[in-house]
This record gives structure tokens, sequence and C-alpha cells, in this order.
């Protein structure tokens, strides 16, 4: 039985390649989508003419029959190309441009195609031939492999002001008129405040929460995850690499049962009425769409993977969270790497999943100690491991707990917004260890605005709240007062 040749459109070939003979027009639109190894192997004639046509366009010679032939000549490719005489057919073939687009992508198809099963050959031979240290990573990497051949075909073309124009125009007649600046758009955050400035997190958003470690940043990212599944019913995925997913619901139903952690944990001082309120939240959180990945250490590929796979079996997927950065591993190639491009792979990876799902992401992160060491409000700067984090990311969220020196080394202002902050953790009932009074910091917002969001952490709850309006009026006033304040000489 002969063996079945790659497939391939000679035809459509021949189609494009005359309109480029007839049509420099037809040059620059064809030499924007193809390249060389478009055109069918065993059409080597093909291959050299649009080569010869590519190297004119790019030195802005104008392409004709007599260009190409003198440039076939220089490359000692006249024989194989069977010109001039098969340039002239080609340009005879071609009676409208009309359907040049379409034979552009027939050949683009047929490409994607060829290069499609040639990627499984070589995964099939490489697995016959190859020893296979990790089976996960091999077959994460072969994965890899067929998504960036696939991807190909999905480029695009430039869009026309009026096409985006009217689709714009589509979206704002659906849209209903806002009768407050809270209006979510995106994944509802749970926190009106929040929603203020973000309008929700959009699809295709890569979103870092960061704070420094014991701050609450696993607690808050578990509630964004809950708040979004429940206020706008839509699945969610978490990854959590440093806590199994049997302690990440513990603390979902503590947060939604209003039942201490600590009884949960120990069953110490679990009266009937609290051991009702856990079972009504268990059964409240198993309708829950929520998939949890806890997978110690998940390597970067296997987490895109299963994303994947999610969002094409939960197509409403509302939100993804990764807890937390610095945790999830790269393939052993970059292990040689230093640890700065590995995160900014990691980075750039999530932002372009976020994109390619149309999801928003929320990758946790560390601050750095330099927020410590140097007191005061955490800066972008302050993002530990690598630049590409604030780089890429559309919104960065910044979770902080003011602290002050030690007694004995406090200046007059220090004394000050000590003063103010605990006036502030009064009125809005913050009582020390067991409800602690935070700022969440929206520290770049590239579709929105920046600012603070005042909030209270119930950390026996493992739960956040705004404050009530009552209270967060009273926290913006005190807070107006320690940013006027000016100290007079000691």
């Amino acid at each position: 039985m002969a063996e079945k040749k790659l497939p391939h459109n000679t035809e459509a070939e021949k189609a494009v390649l005359g309109a480029m003979i007839r049509s420099n027009a037809m040059v620059s639109e064809a030499v924007a989508k193809l390249n060389t190894e478009d055109f069918f192997e065993g059409n080597e004639n093909h291959r050299v003419i649009f080569a010869a046509m590519l190297r004119l366009y790019n030195r802005g010679v104008p392409v004709d029959p007599q260009t190409i032939t003198n440039e076939l000549i220089n490359s000692k490719e006249l024989e194989v190309s069977g010109a001039p005489e098969y340039l002239i057919e080609l340009a005879d073939a071609i009676v409208s441009f009309e359907n040049f687009s379409d034979y552009v992508r027939i050949v683009q198809d047929h490409a994607v195609l060829r290069n499609f099963l040639k990627t499984i050959d070589e995964i099939s031979k490489s697995y016959y031939t190859k020893d296979i240290n990790e089976i996960t990573e091999f077959i994460a990497q072969s994965e890899k492999k067929i998504t960036e051949v696939t991807e190909k075909r999905r480029v695009g073309d430039f869009q026309r002001a009026d096409q985006v124009a009217k689709r714009l125009s589509e979206e704002l007649a659906s849209l209903k008129t806002a009768t407050t600046d809270d209006t979510v758009t995106g994944t509802p955050t749970g926190f009106p405040k929040l929603n203020v400035l973000t309008h929700g997190f959009q699809p295709g958003e890569f979103i870092v929460l960061a704070a420094r470690p014991g701050i609450g940043k696993t607690a808050l990212s578990l509630n964004l995850a809950y708040n979004a599944t429940t206020k706008a019913n839509v699945p969610v995925a978490y990854f959590s690499l440093e806590m199994p997913a049997s302690m990440l619901f513990k603390r979902l139903v503590s947060a939604d049962s209003d039942v201490e952690f600590d009884n949960l944990i120990t069953g110490f001082g679990l009266n009937a009425n609290k051991r009702l309120k856990l079972q009504q939240s268990c059964e409240r959180m198993a309708q829950k769409r929520i998939y949890v990945d806890d997978t110690s250490g998940i390597k970067l590929l296997d987490l895109v993977a299963k994303c994947r796979k999610l969002k094409a079996q939960e197509p409403d997927l509302g939100l993804i969270v990764v807890d937390y950065i610095g945790l999830v591993t790269t393939s052993s190639k970059t292990k040689s790497e230093s640890r700065q491009l590995e995160v900014q792979m990691i980075s750039q990876t999530l932002k372009k999943l976020a994109l390619d799902l149309k999801v928003p992401i929320i990758g946790v992160a560390q601050l750095n100690r330099n927020v410590e060491n140097r007191g005061g409000e955490p800066q972008l700067s302050d993002l530990r491991e690598s630049g590409s984090i604030e780089q890429d990311a559309d919104i960065v969220l910044m979770l902080h707990e003011k602290k002050f020196s030690p007694v004995g080394q406090k200046n007059q202002l220090d004394k000050h917004n000590e003063e103010v902050v605990k006036a502030q953790e009064e009125a809005v009932g913050a009582k020390g260890e067991d409800i602690k009074l935070v700022d969440l910091f929206v520290r770049k917002n590239r579709s929105g605005r920046m600012g603070k969001v005042p909030l209270l952490f119930k950390k026996n709850f493992c739960r956040f709240d705004s404050l009530s309006e009552q209270a967060e009026k009273k926290y913006e006033e005190l807070d107006n007062e320690q940013v006027n304040y000016l100290p007079t000489g000691e």
C-alpha cells in the first residue's frame, strides 16, 4: 500500500502565487500571513518562487515575472522553479482576486494540519526511541508542542474600526443604566469598594495578590474565589500548592458558617447549634462549583493543561486562583537558569493563559522584606523575585497591616500615626489578633482606578469583611487626619 502524502492543496498554492505575480497588493497581504514553510515540501518549485518574491518584497523591489526570474537566477534556483515559463502559467491562471484571502487560508490550514501530523509522529517516535523518566513531564511537553502548532491557526487579521465600533455599539446598547459606580461588569470580588475600583475582575486579566507571610493572602484569595462562585454562580478553579484540599474546605466552611476555625479543627466547644451550622454549610459548599487542585509543586505545563481542560468542561469558568506563584515549577530545562527568569516565564504564561481562556487569573505572590525594614505602605518595587510580575499583571493588589516601631524608637509623626490607627481600629471594631484592620491597596489597574480598600480580617473565621458604611466613613475621616497632619518641632 502506497504511503499517503501529507495534506496539501496544490491548486490553492498556485492561485496564491499567481495573484502575487499579478498584483503587488496581493504580495503585501500574502507575506503578512504566510511563510515559505507553509507551502508543501513536495511542491519545491512553489517554495523557491515564494521565497524569491519574499526577498524582493523585503528589499522594496517590485514583484513581476522578470524580477522573480532574475532573483531565481542569482540564487541558482531557476531550474527547480520552472521559471520563466511556470511563472507565466501561474499568472495566466488567475482571473479574479476576489477569493485570494480564501486561497491563503486554505494554504495556512493545510500547513497547520501537516505540522500537526508531523508533531504527533515526532512524539510517537520520541516515546519509542528515548527513555521516559517522568511520564507527566513527557505528556506535558507533548501537549505543549501540539498547542504551539494548533495555535498558529488562530492568527487573525487587522480589525477595521467600523467592525470594532459596531460590536462596541451593540455592547453599550445591551448595558443597563448604572445607578452607582460599583457596577460589576466582570467576576464580582464580593467587596463593594474593590468593585468600585475594578468593576469586578475582567476576562483575560492577570491579577496579582501580594502580601508578607501571615497577613492573610491565602484567606483573601479563598474569599475571592468563594465570592465569585456565590455571587455570580460561576465555576472557579483553585490551585493550592501549600495546603491540602481538605484544609481549604475547612477554612471555607468556617467562613461560611460563622463557626470558629479552631472549633472546627479540634472539635472543642462544638455544641449542637454549631454542629448544625457546620452541617448546613457543608451542604451549601457541596453545591458550589469549586474545583481544587492541591498538587504540591505543580509544573507550569500541567497547570496550563488542567485549566484548558476545565475551561472545555465548564465554558463559563469565572476565575482561576494560583496560591502561590513562587511554588509553581517549570520544566527541567529552566532549572539551570536564574529564578528570576523562571518567575518571568510563569507570569507571562499565566497572563497568556488568561487571555486565551478569557478568564481572570489571580496569582498569589509574596512581598519582600523591604516593606518591613522600610516601614510604611507597600509599593510595586516590593514584589518579590521578578519585575516581570509587575509588568505582566493587569491589576496588582497588596494586602498590608500597619505596624509601628517599638516603644522608644518613635518620632512625633510615628506617635501621631499610631494614635490614628488605634482610633481607626476602635471605630471599625478591630479587636487585636481575633479581628484585624488591614488595607488592600490597588497599586496597579490597567482598566480602572487605584486606591485603598479597608477590610476586617476575622482570623478566627478565615474571612475578610468589608466595613459598614458608618465605620468606613469614620475610617476615612481619621485617614485624612493622618495624611494632613504636620508635626511641630519636638
